[in-house]
């Protein structure tokens, strides 16, 4: 292995064990975890995403045996890492999707997934990414086109004597995880915005200008405007995940078309795709206190009241035609009786430990 190669498998490792011990910090670590979405299920789907973070980052860091031993050689470690980078790259990409599909359910479509639905899609999901990692060997591998898993330049991957494979059981993942997420994330938005609403039987798209946007809350409740500013920081996670996929997927496509793209610019892509589990860590962290409280919210299952197009006058809204929300009202009954109830057993606790007089 020349110099140049070395420094840029070394510098590829360390990448990805940054990322490695991002994702291992945020386990670690209680205060970066959500503590305030226990009636849903999306602190497991991201746990499943960063656990995939982890996985690719790991099948990277492998990479330093081959610095150790100045080039790459095959055999079973060498089918090892590119399994385990295969696998690691398409559940990202999986759980990437998951994760947006729940919160497009969960804040655009207003279902409450349930425990047993959220286990089985955790190991339907585990499942289906072990078996396009097995099918390779097991099933597409053939002795004239040799070992399915094998050195892939600099280190091990898929092989080149499987392009098509390379590009439709990986890439392709890749980038269909992330057009779909960015559209599930927009169509959040404009949900909850007000700007996309569903009356009468039709969906209907409406845009205002900025200093008609108080005609957007009206059709906003209390989940949709506790969730506004939250949604509009989780979009990164798309966009940040395709501006990461992009570099490399370029660089690839280039090779398989017989451009010649030289090792730094391979290396260089390669770092910015393993930063992934890197990026969600610190995305997560800047954006988890922009998060509401859940706790504190209604039922995520509460249906939306319809907001009929009478509301919307000549001259603005017409005093008094708004009726009164009686899931609010009975909400903050709920409510104030489990505070009083909470200020009573505090109360009945603090009396319970006075000294006997």
């Amino acid at each position: 292995m020349a110099y140049a190669e070395l420094a840029g498998v070394i510098c590829l490792a360390l990448a990805a064990l940054l990322s490695l011990l991002s994702v291992f910090l945020y386990f670690m670590k209680s205060s970066l975890r959500l503590h305030n979405y226990g009636n849903t299920h999306i602190h497991g789907y991201f746990k499943a995403l960063l656990l995939a973070n982890a996985v690719q980052s790991f099948g990277t860091v492998l990479n330093f045996k081959w610095a150790a031993d100045g080039g790459v050689t095959s055999g079973t470690f060498c089918s090892a890492q590119g399994g385990i980078k295969q696998a690691g790259n398409v559940a990202t990409a999986l759980w990437s999707f998951v994760l947006a599909l729940h919160l497009f359910n969960l804040l655009f479509l207003r279902f409450k997934s349930s425990n047993a639905g959220f286990w089985w899609t955790i190991i339907g999901g585990w499942t289906l990414v072990a078996f396009i990692v097995v099918i390779g060997p097991a099933a597409i591998q053939t002795a004239a086109k040799g070992p399915y898993f094998g050195i892939s330049g600099a280190w091990c991957w898929i092989t080149s004597k499987y392009p098509q494979e390379q590009i439709f059981l990986e890439y392709f993942l890749e980038y269909l995880s992330a057009g779909f997420c960015l559209v599930l994330y927009t169509s959040i938005f404009l949900r909850i915005r007000g700007n996309l609403v569903h009356e009468e039987g039709k969906w209907s798209l409406r845009f205002l200008p900025r200093g008609e946007s108080w005609q957007l809350s009206l059709r906003r409740d209390l989940i949709d405007t506790s969730m506004l500013h939250a949604v509009k920081q989780m979009m990164w996670y798309p966009i940040v995940y395709t501006f990461l996929i992009i570099p490399i997927t370029l660089a690839r496509l280039s090779q398989f078309a017989g451009a010649h793209v030289p090792f730094w610019a391979t290396v260089v892509t390669d770092i910015i795709f393993n930063l992934t589990g890197f990026a969600n860590v610190l995305l997560f962290a800047s954006t988890r206190k922009l998060l509401p409280d859940a706790r504190e919210l209604p039922d995520f299952s509460t249906a939306r009241k319809d907001v009929r197009k009478s509301l919307w006058k000549a001259g603005g809204v017409t005093p008094f035609t708004i009726a009164r929300s009686d899931t609010a009202e009975q909400f903050n009954i709920e409510r104030l009786a489990r505070v009083e109830s909470a200020h009573s057993s505090r109360r009945s606790s603090l009396e319970s430990e006075k000294p006997a007089q």
